[in-house]
């Protein structure tokens, strides 16, 4: 048995009372643990709301080295999720921002400590500070850190950014180039720091241009990143967000 702190990244139906959930430990990097009957008994050993999406947990478990399914002998909340699962915006990005970290996670499945921490301290900044439109771009921005592709800040003054290798450029050698309002905007991503997030202005088509701009460059850099499918309900939802 081992236990770790854990963040829970998505969780589905197996059967008909069956959980599988998928979560990021700070020791073992990403496990897979099934949860026999949680959905059919309310006097059950776990609370099905205690695997909802981004809760913080710490786990008991056995840990299998290979991939496959683990088991959980002991689960409870490390820090309580406050807002999240409250607000319709809130809500409605960590579905969007946890289809994107299952997609990069099946690359980076093991142990990796500075990336739970950063993930877990953006967790607990978006549960405790007011929503901010703008916080899923920072979030995917500065996750590039974590996962081997930041872009190169040199040479800001140049006209263009091009995701193919991750730096700025003065040449016109892809059609993947961020230029113009756009590329303004990214280099205000990249400049302020999540405490003042709330200086940052952008208007809801420049945003969705700058997301579309970071899934592409995912895309790019993750040999098997797909475009995820939430992303349509989430401009959706953020369509007349100022």
């Amino acid at each position: 048995m081992i236990e770790t702190p854990a963040l829970v990244i998505s969780s589905f139906k197996y059967g008909d009372s069956n959980l599988i959930t998928n979560c990021y430990t700070r020791h073992h990097g990403l496990k897979s643990y099934f949860l026999k009957g949680i959905l059919s008994s309310k006097k059950g050993k776990f609370r099905k709301g205690l695997f909802q999406t981004f809760n913080l947990l710490n786990l008991i478990s056995n840990n299998k080295h290979k991939e496959g399914l683990n088991f959980i002998r002991e689960a409870r909340v490390s820090t309580p999720i406050k807002t999240i699962h409250k607000s319709i915006f809130k809500s409605t990005v960590v579905i969007f921002l946890s289809e994107v970290l299952r997609a990069v996670l099946k690359e980076e499945k093991d142990k990796n400590e500075d990336l739970f921490n950063f993930l877990e301290f953006m967790i607990l900044w978006f549960d405790n500070n007011s929503f901010n439109p703008n916080f899923h771009l920072k979030f995917l921005l500065d996750l590039t850190k974590y996962i081997g592709f930041y872009p190169n800040t040199s040479n800001q003054n140049y006209p263009y950014f091009d995701p193919n290798n991750g730096s700025f450029s003065d040449i016109i050698n892809s059609e993947n180039l961020i230029l113009g309002e756009d590329l303004d905007g990214f280099k205000k991503l990249l400049k302020l720091n999540l405490d003042k997030i709330e200086m940052l202005h952008l208007g809801n088509n420049i945003r969705k241009k700058l997301l579309n701009h970071l899934m592409i460059y995912y895309s790019i850099h993750l040999q098997h990143f797909t475009y995820p499918k939430s992303i349509k309900v989430f401009n959706d939802v953020f369509s007349d967000k100022k």
